[in-house]
């Protein structure tokens, strides 16, 4: 995981991912084959047994077995594109946003809002959203809930530009390297835990909206009396505070944009960069030395 990656989750939720130095390769492979497809599973001991019991030194018609080069340097070429794009279309996201928020439209949205913002003659201008589930869902769908929805379509789309090329990979991947129940074995391992990968991209996008909430509540987490300002201008660019905690922003709701930003940004690249590693593992195969392991496992069977 990138260090932007691990920054961005810790503005948005103030904790710090932590990872296990020495994973558990039991557990891990456990984990994995629960993951899988039943009907692939089938089809992948299928091929593991004719492998075992046809033990052939001259299995395979190359050094390399699995090994597509075609799809290997398509996916070499398209995933740094994918990733330029998916840059480029975060930076324009980004700048749009980042205007919305200025101070002046914070403050068009709090007074065309109705009941956001209150004025008292003797005390001034302060915001009217309580510490209660309706006042902050209510104010949360006028003004963030666009920048998420915004951001959504985004992930999909880039996600979507991964899943092409995806299936190109397969289409030159099982048609140059799957011949015989040996090179058969990645193409089956890599298409029984498609239906896990799925379930994983849509757990990470619905997280856009769901840490995005949480975000946003924080800062009415609070039991304090309502605070009030001379001008509405004053207010509109303390509402939020606890997202701009440092005043580098002329108002919360840039503070909290640029942080969503950052995160929407390396969620997706960090989705990419996935799907180019895995691919970058499935593609390259394996050697035909290290069919020594299946030879090992039917001996200790025998």
């Amino acid at each position: 995981m990138e260090e932007a990656f691990r920054r961005s989750i810790r503005k948005m939720t103030g904790a710090s991912i932590r990872l296990n130095a020495c994973p558990n390769r039991s557990s891990m492979v456990a984990d994995l084959s629960q993951s899988m497809m039943v009907t692939w599973s089938i089809a992948l001991f299928e091929h593991l047994d004719a492998l075992l019991n046809n033990l052939d030194p001259s299995v395979g018609n190359s050094e390399q077995i699995s090994y597509s080069e075609t799809a290997w340097k398509l996916a070499d070429a398209s995933f740094p594109q994918i990733i330029a794009d998916a840059n480029k279309l975060y930076d324009e996201f980004r700048a749009k946003w980042m205007q919305r928020f200025s101070t002046d439209e914070v403050l068009r949205l709090l007074l065309e809002g109705g009941d956001f913002i209150h004025h008292d003659e003797e005390k001034g201008w302060a915001l009217t959203v309580k510490n209660n589930k309706q006042d902050i869902s209510a104010f949360y769908s006028a003004t963030i809930h666009l920048l998420v929805s915004d951001a959504e379509p985004l992930f999909v789309r880039m996600h979507g530009r991964v899943m092409q090329l995806q299936e190109k990979l397969c289409k030159y991947w099982h048609g140059e390297s799957a011949v015989d129940a040996v090179s058969k074995l990645l193409p089956c391992l890599e298409s029984s835990l498609r239906e896990k990968e799925n379930a994983m991209v849509v757990s990470l996008r619905s997280s856009l909206n769901s840490l995005a909430k949480k975000r946003f509540a924080a800062a009415f987490n609070t039991k304090a009396p309502a605070r009030y300002y001379r001008t509405a201008a004053s207010c509109a660019r303390n509402v939020g505070r606890f997202w701009n905690p440092h005043y580098a922003y002329e108002n919360g709701f840039l503070a909290f944009t640029d942080d969503f930003c950052d995160y929407a940004r390396e969620l997706t690249l960090h989705v990419i960069e996935w799907y180019h590693s895995k691919w970058s593992v499935f593609l390259r195969g394996f050697s035909r030395g290290q069919l020594n392991l299946f030879e090992t496992t039917a001996s200790a069977e025998a």
